[in-house]
């Protein structure tokens, strides 16, 4: 895969796929808010529905209640037998009177106490309507004169609807007013039509309600062709499980939004009733659908904007970031000749004056090694030519003492003593010498330069004891001395050298100090700049401070302090205590 390719790949994985879950986790949350608040209104419609069913009902059982106090029907049941035809035809009309003035109630059966058939308010055949549901019977006993309800159904085993049309049926045990002994039963066959006011949907949303029994079939609808349908058996277990609830489901061929909850209505049993509200859910979700296709603009936004930056910004990138490595691994194979080319971009012109810059670096920094590597090699090729036979020089420099103290001249038996020291410890191929041995050389250098110039300067040396032993890198004290004496000293004035060394903790310090005129400010910065390695002259004092960082490291070296009363020079270096 190419670095473009994975660049685009990382931007739909960081830019589109997350757009795309937001929308999800938005659609969802979106749907479950609205499922809520839908359903949360859609239950306090339940509840009102439920209490107006109720309302309805109530006055069927006034009705009902009218008709068991009636003294001409007390009167019909009690006396039917011994009356008169005309009696019973007038009680029959007074009957039928009574149910003149109730609309909702389509057909009064009453029956005597043994379950015969005695009067019915239509001329349908007697013997289709006896009472021949035992359980409805043995109900409306257990009853005592409370009513008791029997849905509408379209199986033919329905004791009191056989005809195309759905009715509830109200049954009552009739007692005798007088002595509360049971006399007979009154069944009410009930229009539908009583409930289609209450269930009629006028709200701007389409929805259907039902009244759905315990074995969960439809007992009442406003369209008629549902009722005795069997709900799905998995949604109404969760109905028939819960009080009030919502869910997401299929009706009638379309996800549908079903709300539910109990109603206050009772069937024959004590069965339960339910009441349930369905409403389309497309008629519903449109914002859903909104956020939803918004989800789906953004995804396709953020993939035009994927190629418009791929062709615009994209492949500018990965070109640059392909040629660069390219140039690197030129360079990595020698070639330092190698540049990037100018870009229009700012971001990427700097990185490529920037790679240009650092090749061009590359290049000096390995000319300068190559230059110093000679340097070096010329130095110890020099060296090699200069070297003499150590004991050829001791052997030399005794000679020559014996021959100056035969004749008596003391000055060159002591320069000749002075300079075997010196040469003893230039010739030691040790880094590092003793304190104590480092001041021994140095003393026999200004025993030297004494007798050169003729007593120009005194000197002194102050080391404390606990130093003597320590080791310190070597020939650092000549080339400092060796400054103060040309340059601070001069003919009509003479001088003192001050040689201290003491410690502190772990660190020592020397310093070199001399009473002579001092350095001007300008010859001080040469100074620094000899120090600092800058200078053309001065090799003994750069000397001495790069070979102090480089064997000790950074924190140690050497300070310079001029005025025209003198110079001081202090040298720091590392204390520690070793053998030998």
């Amino acid at each position: 895969m190419t670095f473009q390719q994975k660049m685009i790949t990382a931007f739909l994985l960081f830019v589109l796929l997350p757009i795309m879950i937001l929308g999800y986790i938005s659609n969802r949350i979106s749907t479950d808010t609205l499922q809520k608040t839908i359903s949360s209104q859609t239950v306090q419609t339940l509840r009102a529905v439920d209490s107006n069913v109720m309302t309805a009902l109530n006055e069927v059982h006034h009705f009902s209640d009218y008709l068991l106090s009636s003294g001409d029907l007390q009167s019909f049941l009690m006396s039917h037998e011994e009356e008169s035809i005309i009696d019973l035809y007038n009680r029959r009309q007074a009957i039928a009177g009574i149910m003149y003035d109730n609309a909702e109630v389509e057909r009064i059966l009453l029956y005597s106490w043994s379950g015969e058939l005695l009067y019915q308010s239509n001329d349908r055949n007697e013997s289709e309507w006896s009472l021949s549901s035992k359980a409805f019977m043995e109900e409306m006993k257990q009853a005592a004169g409370a009513p008791v309800w029997l849905g509408p159904s379209p199986e033919a085993k329905h004791p009191f609807q056989r005809e195309s049309g759905f009715q509830l049926i109200h049954g009552r045990l009739i007692n005798d007013v007088n002595t509360l002994d049971p006399i007979g039963y009154m069944v009410l066959s009930i229009k539908l039509e009583v409930l289609d006011d209450i269930f009629a949907s006028s709200g701007p949303i389409p929805s259907t309600e039902l009244l759905v029994n315990n074995k969960g079939e439809i007992i009442y609808s406003v369209n008629r062709k549902w009722i005795g349908r069997r709900m799905d058996t998995a949604s109404f277990e969760k109905v028939r499980s819960s009080e009030d609830g919502y869910m997401l489901d299929q009706w009638n061929g379309e996800k549908s939004l079903l709300t539910f909850r109990p109603s206050d209505f009772k069937l024959s049993g004590n069965e339960n009733v339910w009441l349930v509200s369905i409403k389309p859910w497309d008629a519903l979700s449109g914002d859903i659908d909104y956020i939803r296709n918004t989800t789906v603009v953004l995804g396709l936004f953020a993939i035009l904007a994927a190629v418009l930056f791929n062709f615009l910004y994209l492949r500018r990138i990965a070109g640059f970031i392909q040629l660069m490595s390219r140039k690197m691994k030129e360079a990595e194979k020698g070639d330092l000749s190698v540049r990037m080319r100018a870009y229009p971009l700012k971001e990427l012109n700097g990185l490529s004056n920037r790679f240009n810059e650092m090749i061009r670096r590359i290049g000096e920094l390995i000319l300068q090694i190559k230059t110093e590597e000679e340097k070096s090699r010329q130095a110890e090729f020099k060296v090699l030519q200069q070297q003499i036979n150590p004991h050829f020089l001791y052997n030399t420099l005794e000679s020559i003492n014996a021959l100056a103290a035969m004749n008596g001249q003391k000055d060159i038996s002591n320069m000749t003593i002075n300079l075997g020291r010196l040469l003893r410890i230039s010739i030691n191929g040790k880094y590092e010498v003793s304190i104590s041995q480092e001041i021994n050389h140095v003393k026999s250098y200004l025993e030297i330069q004494q007798i050169r110039f003729e007593h120009l300067f005194t000197y002194s040396i102050e080391v404390e004891d606990t130093m003597m032993n320590e080791l310190v890198l070597k020939l650092i004290l000549q080339p400092l001395v060796e400054n103060s004496i040309n340059h601070a000293f001069h003919e009509e004035k003479k001088g003192c050298i001050h040689i201290i060394g003491t410690r502190n903790g772990s660190t020592g310090y020397f310093y070199v100090q001399d009473t002579g005129k001092g350095f001007p400010r300008n010859v001080l910065e040469r100074l620094y700049e000899k120090r600092d390695g800058t200078g053309k002259n001065g090799h003994g004092i750069r000397n001495v401070h790069e070979r102090l960082q480089l064997y000790y490291g950074n924190r140690y070296g050497m300070v310079i302090c001029s005025s025209e009363k003198g110079t001081t020079i202090k040298v720091s270096f590392p204390l520690a205590e070793r053998d030998g």
